[in-house]
Formats: structure tokens, C-alpha cells, sequence
């Protein structure tokens, strides 16, 4: 190839200003390690019977409850529900539910 290359310079096909520029010099890439690797996901494990019981339980009574404006606007404060932050949402609507009746079942 260096003998193709000089060969074409010699003759004056090419000169060398119009030749590339050298390649920047390689960096090691690892092939294992991806640029959009993905962030680790949580696991979401599925609600336990009782939690499930729970959880309709209060649904049913939401469906029947006259809840007081100030509470309602407490609830639309709530920030967006998701994995991290259920818990402390759900302790807070029964917190709020508890102001109208100690037992999350309809009376």
C-alpha cells in the first residue's frame, strides 16, 4: 500500500496537500460497556392478598365518601403516585379517610 501511495505522489496524482489528514489516534473502547446502558430498573412486586383486600376496600368507600373541599384539595396536592412514593401517599389518604370513619370498610 506505502508503495501504491508513493508511487501516486511521484507521478504528481496526488500531492500533499490534498492527502487526508492522519486518523486521531485510537482510544480504547470497552465492547462490554454500552453509552445508553440502560439504568437499573426496580422490581415491582405485585400486591399480597391483603394488600389487594385493602386496596378495594378503600376504593369502595372513596366511591361513597362526601369528602370536605380542604381535603380535596389536600388529595389534588398530592404529588405524581409511583413505586418510591406510594407508601407514604397511601398513609396520608388514610390518614385523611380516618377523619371520617376509623374503619376503611362502608359502614
Amino acid at each position: 500500500m506505502r508503495n501504491f501511495l508513493n508511487t501516486l505522489y511521484n507521478t504528481g496524482l496526488i500531492k500533499e496537500q490534498d492527502a487526508a489528514p492522519a486518523p486521531a489516534p485510537e482510544t480504547e473502547v470497552d465492547v462490554n460497556v454500552s453509552e445508553t446502558e440502560p439504568a437499573p430498573t426496580e422490581e415491582v412486586v405485585p400486591l399480597s392478598p391483603e394488600s389487594e383486600v385493602m386496596l378495594v376496600r378503600m376504593l369502595k368507600k372513596a366511591l361513597v365518601m362526601k369528602i370536605d373541599p380542604d381535603d380535596v384539595t389536600q388529595i389534588s396536592n398530592f404529588s405524581d403516585i409511583n413505586e418510591k412514593n406510594a407508601k407514604q401517599v397511601l398513609q396520608q389518604i388514610i390518614n385523611i379517610m380516618k377523619n371520617y370513619s376509623l374503619d376503611i370498610d362502608i359502614d
